[in-house]
């Protein structure tokens, strides 16, 4: 199931692929909604990073989501919302949030990439190919990314953004299972695009260190029908044929781009 939060997001059509570190501007008036969104980024994902929630982390998440409704600028109210009340109903029953709101996708993408345009967040374009991302810088300053997410491949691709806990490289870790990967990898963000279509994500990368990107879907998942088919035969990901790439945050360092 698609991690139910505020920093995860769906596709939408649309193309743009150049890479753009520097930060947006924001208005006094936008802050308040963009602070609001990312507690609840960081309160919906604490009862969503497994076992049994405690109740007093249910109720932490209920109330940063009233504070990002409360605080959503007029344009974009509507969709906080929707957004809102099916993160509620789905964290609470269990289905994907699309089965709960059929037009959740549309919401989610529209308030993600008003993060995008409208937080003043250092703004990164990333594009997914088989089997590598392009646009990703090596370093960039410690603080909040918006990365707009854009699949120009045969297949399905995510961008998965973790702060690395070990001294292993990405390459080793990219190799290793899920449970070991787990011990290795905080995770801090992450999206996953359709072909020829772009999603949005907000990732806080706010202490310096090496952050891993990784796509971790099979080989050959040219639809959501042929994800589901070939993982369960279990093939090769995508990370296992080279799509990782590392990020180091520096304290007040300017960004550099190139592969990683």
């Amino acid at each position: 199931m698609r991690k139910l939060a505020l920093v995860v997001a769906v596709t939408t059509a649309g193309a743009l692929v150049a890479i753009s570190p520097a930060a947006a501007q924001t208005t006094p008036q936008v802050q308040p909604f963009c602070d609001a969104a990312l507690k609840a980024d960081k309160a919906v994902n604490k009862i969503q990073s497994g076992g049994k929630p405690k109740q007093k982390d249910i109720q932490a998440a209920d109330t940063a989501l009233s504070q990002a409704e409360s605080a959503a600028p007029p344009e974009i109210a509507s969709q906080v919302q929707a957004v809102v009340a099916a993160t509620r109903t789905s964290a609470q029953s269990g289905q994907d949030p699309d089965e709960v709101d059929p037009n959740f996708g549309q919401n989610f993408t529209a308030l993600q990439q008003y993060r995008f345009t409208s937080c003043g967040y250092r703004q990164l374009d990333v594009t997914g190919i088989e089997y590598e991302f392009q646009g990703l810088p090596k370093t960039v300053p410690a603080g909040t990314a918006a990365i707009r997410f854009t699949d120009t491949g045969a297949e399905l691709h995510e961008l998965a953004i973790y702060r690395v806990k070990s001294k292993d490289s990405v390459k080793k870790i990219a190799g290793m299972s899920e449970k070991e990967q787990s011990k290795k990898l905080e995770p801090v963000g992450g999206t996953f695009a359709m072909q020829n279509q772009t999603a949005y994500t907000v990732a806080e990368l706010t202490k310096p260190g090496r952050y891993a990107v990784i796509c971790h879907l099979p080989v050959g998942s040219t639809s959501v029908e042929a994800l589901e088919e070939a993982g369960k035969d279990h093939p090769k990901s995508h990370a296992q044929e080279g799509m990782y790439a590392t990020i180091t945050v520096e304290k007040g360092s300017t960004a550099t781009t190139g592969a990683s």
